[in-house]
């Protein structure tokens, strides 16, 4: 129908197809299911811009999507946020599977050369939480904090019990900002 065409339309981000903040404000934003709820922040993404252009940074925007869209299913949404973040909803996900995932995705992330600029070398933070029935707001305002904290650290995963480095590796006790 034509209303959904219209509606893909204003949902859909052009630079990464992606969902938009839109779509999140006015379809998910007020709905309760059980989920592993994750925001991805490009680790000096200003750099990019700054150092190659804007067209370089939606590149790298454009190739980020990419990477997430490869590893996630058809049931799980993928909206960019905000200018180099990347709001990841995946229903029904146990702890396990879903840092499993997004270690995968960082590790894709990571080793997913930016095509013509091979020296670009990205990073991501990520925060995650698993909601319960709450609504979908009160995971991303909880996983908002946890992805400031990753940001804090860069190239990091923030859970809310735990903080995976670099490596993967886990570190139980929560590091608040780096003194």
């Amino acid at each position: 129908s034509k209303l959904i065409g219209y509606k893909e339309k204003v949902y859909r981000d052009v630079r990464t197809e992606a969902y938009n903040r839109r779509y999140y404000e006015e379809e998910l934003k007020q709905k309760k299911f059980a989920a592993g709820v994750a925001m991805l922040d490009l680790d000096d993404f200003k750099l990019y811009n700054d150092t190659y252009g804007h067209e370089v940074g939606d590149l790298v925007l454009k190739t980020t999507a990419d990477v997430i869209r490869k590893n996630i299913r058809r049931s799980d949404t993928l909206i960019r946020y905000g200018g180099d973040e990347f709001l990841l909803i995946l229903p029904d996900m146990k702890e396990t599977e879903f840092l499993k995932k997004l270690k995968k995705i960082k590790t894709d992330l990571v080793q997913t050369s930016i095509p013509g600029y091979s020296r670009i070398q990205k990073s991501v933070s990520i925060g995650g939480v698993l909601t319960g029935e709450e609504s979908d707001e009160g995971a991303v305002k909880r996983e908002d904090k946890l992805m400031y904290q990753a940001k804090n650290l860069k190239n990091t995963i923030v859970m809310e019990n735990s903080t995976y480095d670099e490596n993967g590796v886990a570190n139980t006790t929560s590091k608040s900002s780096k003194q």
